[in-house]
């Protein structure tokens, strides 16, 4: 459910609250369940469990988790503009990345657009094909 890239400029506690942040916005991690423990998903993502409980700490600090003593992290309630915001800035994240490597590329503003458009149709198109199905 969690998957990091060890070899990304994105530190891996960064990663793993994106990952959690994510799966709560798409509503795979339902408010009031509990998330693995820290040495559970230290064990099976192979990170330091450090790393994972400062994720953690970010999470519960952010208002997504919640802690109880002696059993461990948990879905906060989160609110539907909460989950939006943070979709939001998901999504800003991933448009940055795009956008830095198409000046990689020296593309201009509207070489960006016009490839931008033809995906976003290309996408559009798929999706209502597999709907005919």
């Amino acid at each position: 459910m969690i998957k990091i890239e060890p070899k990304s400029f994105v530190p891996i506690y960064e990663q793993i609250k994106q990952e959690i942040k994510i799966n709560i916005s798409l509503g795979i991690l339902k408010p009031h369940k509990p998330l693995p423990s820290i040495r559970d998903l230290a064990a099976e993502l192979i990170v330091n469990p450090n790393t994972v409980a400062r994720a953690y700490r970010e999470l519960e600090r952010e208002g997504f988790i919640y802690t109880k003593k002696a059993k461990g992290c948990y879905i906060s309630e989160i609110s539907s503009s909460l989950i939006k915001k943070e979709r939001t800035e998901i999504l800003n994240r991933i448009f940055d990345e795009a956008i830095g490597e198409a000046k990689k590329f020296s593309l201009q503003s509207l070489e960006m657009k016009k490839l931008f458009d033809k995906r976003l149709q290309t996408s559009a198109k798929t999706v209502s094909q597999g709907e005919k199905k």
